[in-house]
């Protein structure tokens, strides 16, 4: 019905614009202005139709998500984070966990981990990533969404940025970071270690870490890229004097 309506506006502004054309003076002058308002009205009319046909995004992820600290037999809830911001200082080793517990006990992180997220039907479907929003002295903000090593890799030199699989470590090969060349989709960035870099001095403010779960491309707005689910956490880190 809505459409139906849509194409009689646009059909009844096409023989306004024909009757001033043929019958008006300043033909030319009149022609401008009506080519003007049919193609104003036309994308306005088009661009209705188009959120009329567009499904209303709608995030059904209950997933919680916190981001820890490793205490030894437990894990710590993050909120405000003090450290040292200068150059291969390493900030912070945070640990994603799907929890909004202040306090989960437990030496190994994989069993802590899998013992929280296995308890979502469908765990398996959502990934996590992360943003890290900053500014630096000369007023430019940093606001970065980091969901594999390739975008981590942008961080630097504002920030060392590394991602690490916790859950599916690779026989035989010592503790290390995510890269590329190993990144797909069985790959889960369940932690995150910061590390000073020639511009992290430059930073004024604090540095927002969000962590996130996602399922898809729906989960990310389509002009600013950014996550827009509810399933999130953020702390913030300061430099500590």
């Amino acid at each position: 019905m809505k459409k139906a309506l849509v194409l009689i506006l646009i059909f009844a502004i096409c023989i306004l614009s024909a009757f001033f054309l043929f019958f008006k003076p300043n033909e030319e002058k009149i022609s401008e202005n009506i080519s003007e308002i049919i193609n104003e009205k036309t994308n306005s009319l088009m661009s209705i139709l188009k959120n009329q046909n567009t499904p209303k995004y709608e995030d059904k992820n209950e997933m919680k998500i916190g981001l820890y600290t490793d205490e030894g037999d437990k894990k710590k809830l993050v909120s405000d984070y003090y450290c040292d911001f200068s150059a291969e200082n390493i900030m912070g080793l945070f640990y994603a966990i799907p929890s909004d517990e202040e306090t989960i006990p437990g030496y190994d992180f994989k069993e802590v981990f899998d013992s929280y997220y296995t308890k979502y039907e469908d765990y398996e479907k959502y990934k996590i990533g992360y943003n890290i929003k900053f500014t630096m002295e000369d007023g430019s903000v940093i606001d970065e969404t980091i969901l594999d090593p390739d975008d981590a890799y942008f961080m630097f030199p504002e920030v060392q940025f590394y991602l690490y699989d916790d859950i599916n470590l690779i026989p035989g090969r010592s503790y290390y970071h995510i890269t590329q060349d190993i990144m797909n989709d069985e790959r889960i960035c369940s932690s995150v270690k910061l590390v000073g870099d020639k511009r992290t001095k430059n930073i004024i403010s604090p540095i927002e870490l969000t962590v996130f779960t996602f399922d898809g491309k729906d989960d990310f707005d389509e002009i600013t890229k950014k996550y827009r689910g509810n399933s999130y956490y953020t702390i913030r880190i300061y430099e500590s004097n």
